[in-house]
């Protein structure tokens, strides 16, 4: 009987080593920052299954610098202040991603890589990109805020656009508060997230990927418009709209709670 104790208890420790292993292997972070070189970055930002599934690429270089001159698409601004007080880093779309470091040279990119890897974030790898923004020779956006412009769509419009088998995404950015309360069936709430343009990002991949569009319900038109027109600027992505008169239009049947999709 002792035996057959022992044995059991034997197992149980070894089942219990094997969950740990387990556990920290799929719990991975990222431990050092890794340079990579710009025709390696390119090769697989033109990848889409890469680009659109396993990269996030943050662009590191100070506010003003990096709106005023060109910028990587798909990518999106982040501060050391970010860093420090935001904990919508730790959203579940980083998880088992590769995040792509992008700044003005060599140096400033990798402090802010290290900066990073102290918070110790549920990530596989960091990138730095060698040489900064300077280096980069893919795809490029260029031009300022104001000189985007972001139309406007009715109900009629976008299912012309479905019916022809065009993949359409409804982002809600009402309060969610009163996303929960009924919204578009399928549509992304922003409201959920504190940063919106990571939560988005499964969004924007889905649709580049297909070529469809995004059309964005709101409040009020004015406010539509504007959050059409930043999201636009930000991405890169041409095909936004803003869905007239916000959720006044919408004739259908609401979804109810939290959204339960892919983000």
């Amino acid at each position: 009987m002792k035996i057959h104790k022992l044995i059991f208890s034997c197992i149980l420790l070894l089942a219990s080593c094997i969950l740990l292993l387990v556990f920290f292997a799929s719990s991975s972070e990222a431990s050092e920052c890794i340079l990579i070189e710009p025709e390696d970055m390119k090769m697989r930002y033109e990848d889409r299954a890469i680009l659109l599934n396993d990269m996030f690429i943050f662009d590191v270089r100070p506010y003003m610098i990096a709106n005023k001159g060109k910028r990587i698409p798909m990518s999106m601004a982040i501060t050391y202040e970010s860093l420090e007080s935001e904990l919508a880093y730790e959203i579940e779309v980083w998880k088992g991603k590769d995040i792509y470091l992008v700044g003005g040279d060599t140096e400033s990119t990798d402090s802010f890589c290290k900066a990073m890897l102290k918070k110790k974030y549920p990530i596989d790898d960091i990138y730095v990109l060698k040489g900064g923004m300077n280096a980069w020779e893919g795809p490029i956006i260029t031009g300022k805020f104001e000189d985007v412009k972001c139309e406007e769509i009715d109900l009629q419009g976008v299912s012309g656009l479905e019916n022809s088998e065009k993949k359409v995404e409804f982002v809600d950015i009402r309060s969610l508060q009163d996303y929960e309360k009924g919204h578009i069936p399928g549509a992304v709430g922003e409201g959920a997230f504190s940063r919106e343009n990571l939560c988005l990002t499964g969004v924007f991949s889905r649709v580049v990927q297909d070529d469809g569009i995004v059309v964005f319900v709101g409040y009020t038109e004015p406010e539509t418009v504007h959050r059409c027109r930043v999201l636009k600027w930000a991405v890169g992505y041409n095909s936004m709209y803003a869905l007239k008169e916000n959720m006044k239009a919408w004739k259908g049947e609401l979804e109810k709670g939290k959204f339960a999709g892919r983000y």
